[in-house]
């Protein structure tokens, strides 16, 4: 369980509740079915600490050196040695059957009810969801429903982790894996890429949100964000844009920071050949697909303001940018 304490570090903290990736506090029944295996194991373990301990000091205290007169010899005791061979042999059957009955059932779980696709992709995250629609590093799925992940890599070892809601899922170039998540209740659940996978794997961070079915069906068709609001800019397409901003293989937006109308269009194009993105922090703005170069994104705001934004896969390089709306 250690390695949710490296989890916890890597993680940008935010408030104290919400940084909470301790896998003892599960949040779903695939995660506490992990945790019941491990808590057998521990208290098993902790009793043949104690018994074994016990017994030590008890025999180095009971038959400790006093004088210098030899001790009687005792040549075996068949006995003892049937029983010191048995009981191990009772406790590691017991602990292989506890573990092997509930691995089918941690790997595959029940029937699922939404498929989804998961790429690691060097530093972040990217979804495909049943119907299609795309996103990166922040994943939403229906409360109380089974959620099966397919899960691969783009170009290193990668390994998907969200300690609350189950076990880790390696992604592999070429392989595709599987693994399974449900969350028992709405909320925000963290993890983290936990395979080192280069210099940004410290910034390889997800997010897991779980929202109600309504609002799930709502952010798949797009009419809204859960707990975003009401959305401030539009997707569009084929309209002549006002401001152009590239994505380039120096891993920076040219230029960082624009200023627009109300109304205009902004265009972000990737003009290099590393994948890009343009994710805004401000969950009422929409943001892009997994941009291959030469692909195009294109906002036209409806409310004015400074929005930020970046790209995940290059979060670790600093990748990030502004667009400043003013009143058309």
């Amino acid at each position: 369980m250690l390695p949710a304490l490296g989890v916890a570090a890597g993680l940008t903290p935010i408030t104290a509740a919400a940084v909470n990736v301790s896998p003892l506090n599960c949040a779903g029944p695939n995660a506490c079915d992990i945790v019941s295996v491990y808590t057998t194991i521990f208290w098993v373990a902790m009793a043949v600490l104690v018994i074994v301990g016990g017994l030590i000091v008890f025999a180095a205290l009971r038959f400790r050196r006093r004088d210098d007169r030899e001790p009687s010899q005792i040549h075996g005791n068949t006995r003892l040695e049937i029983v010191w061979t048995a009981v191990p042999l009772l406790i590691v059957s017991f602990l292989f059957l506890r573990t092997t009955l509930r691995m089918d059932y941690v790997r595959n779980g029940p029937p699922p009810q939404q498929t989804i696709q998961v790429t690691g992709i060097q530093w972040a995250w990217s979804f495909k969801y049943p119907n299609g629609k795309t996103g990166n590093s922040r994943l939403v799925i229906p409360v109380r429903q089974v959620v099966q992940l397919h899960v691969t890599s783009k170009d290193v070892l990668h390994s998907f982790w969200v300690p609350r809601l189950g076990g880790q899922v390696y992604a592999i170039p070429g392989q595709m894996n599987h693994g399974w998540i449900e969350a028992s209740q709405p909320g925000t659940y963290l993890g983290q890429c936990n395979e080192l996978c280069g210099l940004g794997h410290y910034a390889m961070s997800l997010e897991v949100d779980a929202v109600s079915s309504a609002d799930y069906q709502a952010y798949l068709s797009g009419k809204g964000l859960p707990g975003g609001g009401q959305p401030v800019a539009d997707k569009v397409s084929g309209v002549t844009a006002v401001v152009h901003v590239n994505e380039t293989d120096a891993l920076k937006f040219e230029p960082a920071s624009s200023t627009a109308k109300v109304g205009d269009v902004i265009q972000w194009t990737n003009a290099g050949t590393a994948l890009h993105n343009v994710t805004f922090s401000n969950q009422q703005v929409p943001s892009s697909d997994t941009q291959n170069g030469g692909d195009k994104f294109e906002l036209k705001f409806s409310k004015p303001g400074t929005y930020s934004y970046l790209c995940t896969f290059h979060e670790a390089a600093g990748m990030r940018g502004t667009i400043t709306v003013t009143g058309g």
